[in-house]
């Protein structure tokens, strides 16, 4: 006998699990076998504003919409040129209507070629397109906010420019944090006047906000290189003003910041980890750097992705102690929750990130999760196997 049709697409193997399959699954594993096209409305789209509708519009590429167009009835259809020319106003300024531009385009496209599956497709990915723009769109304009919270109060924009490009620069990939940092203070060097009180204001919230990490990345280059450098002459003028002090920073309070003097607190540590050569306490801060930087994926999705990297190499090649051990499993266990704000395209390429550095550096093999103290490692071996968010789901029930 056949399974009934919705034990189909259930998620889990227990008989009263009544997860089912997600869409980005149903993509990936080509399950389009009983998707209803004829219940597909605009109910959703309708609900973006402007901004968001051109935000869908720029990430996505118009095959998705206008297929997805092609399974609508002609009241649905009537619905979204509505919408177009009273909200999102495509032809305003243009001669055209909404309906005519839309059916303009896709005059161009030979509907007969259309599969079935193509619809079906459109179908389940449409939500997770129309999800990720109002998400990439809301986030981007609350982290330019958010970065900017600490500048200089001065508008003077030589300062903004100086401030802007340290500040970029963290939020960038880690690896160019000790040499991009030494090339802005180069400049600065040569700008910054002591004489100037405007100047040397400057200079001491630089110290304030920047001060401790400029001062290890000094430490970092003195080590390694073995060479002088303008973050030296940074640090000392910090001490010659008297800036640095006993100034020690605590994790927890680090953790409890809502400015992104959180992320510079953890790089400095994560940075004295390295000149201490203290595996532990470099591995802990890296940790924290990955989950500080994922707070804003995917708007800084490049600095997140070298970052996990980054700390999944770690503990492959390093010695792990228990507590870091759960707190890396911990991340992986939690990062299915971006699989609710991410397009289908943008979470396949962060799911083939995650099962390449598995596969090539197997941070899994660390002896470390043999431990009984350690989480179980099937948290990380789930995602070979496209089961990952289950551990997400059952601990969003719980909580």
């Amino acid at each position: 006998m056949f399974k009934k049709f919705t034990d189909l697409f259930k998620r889990g193997n227990l008989p009263d699990d009544t997860r089912t399959v997600p869409n980005w699954l149903r993509i990936k594993n080509a399950q389009f076998s009983g998707v209803d096209v004829s219940k597909n409305s605009v109910d959703e789209i309708l609900k973006l504003t402007s901004d968001e509708f051109n935000e869908l519009i720029s990430s996505s590429d118009n095959g998705l919409l206008f297929t997805y167009l092609a399974t609508l009835s002609k009241k649905e259809l009537e619905r979204f040129y509505d919408y177009n020319d009273r909200v999102v106003k495509l032809a305003e300024g243009a001669q055209m209507s909404a309906k005519e531009q839309f059916e303009g385009a896709m005059a161009g496209i030979d509907m007969s070629q259309m599969t079935d599956e193509q619809r079906a497709r459109a179908t389940l990915e449409m939500p997770l397109m129309i999800s990720f723009a109002k998400n990439i769109y809301h986030r981007i304009t609350d982290f330019m906010e958010y970065a900017r919270a600490d500048y200089f109060d001065f508008e003077n924009e030589t300062f903004r420019m100086y401030e802007g490009h340290l500040s970029k620069i963290m939020w960038d990939e880690m690896k160019y944090i000790p040499n991009h940092f030494e090339q802005v203070l180069d400049h600065f060097q040569g700008f910054y006047d002591e004489n100037n009180e405007e100047h040397k204001a400057f200079f001491v919230h630089l110290c304030q906000r920047f001060g401790l990490l400029v001062a290890t990345l000094n430490r970092l280059v003195a080590i390694t290189e073995n060479r002088d450098s303008s973050l030296n002459w940074f640090t000392g003028k910090m001490v010659e003003y008297e800036l640095v002090g006993s100034a020690e920073i605590s994790v927890s309070q680090s953790k409890a910041l809502k400015t992104d003097k959180k992320l510079i607190n953890f790089l400095t540590l994560m940075f004295a980890g390295i000149c201490d050569e203290n595996e532990d306490n470099y591995l802990s801060n890296l940790i924290y750097v990955v989950e500080t930087l994922f707070e804003w994926y995917p708007v800084n999705r490049t600095a997140c992705e070298y970052a996990m990297v980054e700390m999944m190499k770690s503990v492959a090649l390093k010695k792990v102690n228990v507590e870091n051990a759960n707190a890396f499993l911990s991340f992986f266990e939690e990062l299915p929750r971006f699989y609710e704000v991410l397009s289908f395209g943008k979470i396949m390429e962060l799911k083939e990130l995650v099962n390449h550095t598995l596969a090539t550096y197997k941070p899994q093999d660390n002896e470390i999760f043999e431990s009984k103290e350690a989480k179980n490692k099937l948290i990380l071996l789930n995602y070979f196997i496209d089961m990952e968010d289950l551990y997400y789901d059952a601990g969003k029930k719980v909580c």
